[in-house]
């Protein structure tokens, strides 16, 4: 993985990303892309589409978890996700939104507790 600074359209400024590097082959298996993680998923990811990585915030939190990068830089809150049901770490973004460091599912910030998504 390397880092490295962007312009995000969404944001309006440069932001930190890493990106990750995926296993080249010669071989005839699939090769997978490599990965752009945004480290500065806020309260101004109000889209449905990060510009960035081309996925739903909650995607890109997900992807962040995954690839065992640190969630101490973003906003995060305690609460019972709604979708795997554990007392987890979620990240908040734009719009009142919150993603699940664990299973990476979308929700609702309301008042204290995370909702499910309609």
């Amino acid at each position: 993985m390397r880092s490295a600074r962007v312009f995000c359209s969404a944001c309006d400024r440069p932001v930190s990303v890493m990106l990750s590097v995926a296993p080249r082959t010669d071989g005839q298996a699939t090769l997978h892309d490599d990965e752009v993680v945004c480290l500065e998923i806020g309260d101004r990811c109000t889209g449905e589409l990060c510009p960035i990585g081309a996925v739903a915030p909650h995607a890109m939190v997900a992807r962040l978890v995954r690839l065992g990068l640190p969630t101490d830089a973003l906003r995060t809150v305690n609460a019972t996700c709604p979708t795997c049901e554990v007392q987890v770490e979620m990240v908040l973004y734009g719009g009142g939104k919150a993603a699940c460091t664990v299973c990476g599912a979308a929700a609702h910030w309301v008042a204290g507790h995370a909702e499910p998504l309609p």
